[in-house]
């Protein structure tokens, strides 16, 4: 979801839509607050839907957000373009429907369609040449101020596999087996990971929040005052930082997406106050 160095007018619209529309979700529903897992779905949340003007054809539905740039949720744009610009945040996006073509800074233009999984790491140079009916699931994240060095060199978009890339596959530890697609400098992280048979012992307190894509199997998560949710191959799955919850699955497999972690992002917020 392109929302910064955009045209200016376009810049300015979609900025200004994320943002009321995040603070619509996170003052008017309970399930923004970090207190409840979230489902997401391809057309928002029930009784909301997605979320547009009169001035952009793109719509929005925000399951997570907050103003310092860390959001999740879903976008769709029919025939949105912008101008080649350097990423001051990564992304993460799974293709519902249509698809995207992505121009990088030599010219070579990369298209996406449903069903791929796409990273953009901060600091990687290209433009959204165009969508065509495109709608995604998104997670903005790892957000930074113009001239901070990116977390790896050389960023590029990539299309993440759900076994990993060619020639590398997933590194089996235990009873999982994973690959890091990238790792950011506020404890974010995304990959892809599979797990035998597990039940976890107890609850835990998630320090991060963490979108989870099912890619196969099924896995159920739960929350001590009785919230129980079951998740299957293409469902998606977002915990909210703060929860305590639990794992119980068969052999699963998931990209996952971790960002807003504890202490690293209360200290940023705290700085900029």
């Amino acid at each position: 979801m392109p929302l910064s160095d955009l045209p200016i007018h376009g810049k300015n619209m979609k900025q200004a839509l994320i943002v009321a529309v995040a603070a619509l979700f996170v003052t008017a529903a309970q399930a923004q607050t970090p207190t409840k897992l979230l489902r997401l779905e391809p057309n928002g949340p029930a009784g909301e839907g997605l979320k547009g003007n009169d001035r952009d054809k793109s719509k929005i539905a925000v399951y997570y957000g907050d103003v310092r740039g860390v959001s999740a949720g879903v976008w769709s744009s029919p025939d949105f373009s912008g101008k080649m610009r350097k990423a001051t945040f990564s992304e993460f996006i799974q293709i519902l429907e249509g698809e995207v073509t992505f121009e990088s800074k030599d010219g070579h233009e990369t298209t996406f369609r449903a069903g791929d999984a796409v990273l953009i790491p901060r600091g990687t140079e290209f433009a959204w040449k165009r969508t065509v009916n495109e709608k995604e699931y998104y997670v903005v994240f790892d957000r930074a101020a113009e001239g901070v060095p990116p977390a790896i060199p050389n960023p590029m978009f990539v299309r993440m596999e759900m076994d990993g890339p060619a020639g590398k596959g997933l590194t089996a530890r235990g009873k999982t087996r994973s690959y890091l697609y990238y790792k950011g400098p506020e404890g974010s992280s995304v990959g892809v990971w599979e797990t035998q048979p597990t039940t976890a012992a107890g609850f835990h307190e998630a320090k991060y929040a963490e979108l989870m894509v099912f890619l196969k199997g099924n896995a159920t998560l739960s929350t001590p005052d009785g919230q129980i949710e079951h998740f299957k191959a293409g469902d998606v799955a977002l915990v909210p930082r703060g929860i305590s919850y639990k794992w119980d699955s068969d052999t699963t497999r998931k990209f996952w997406v971790i960002f807003d972690a504890a202490g690293k992002a209360d200290a940023r917020a705290a700085g900029n106050q």
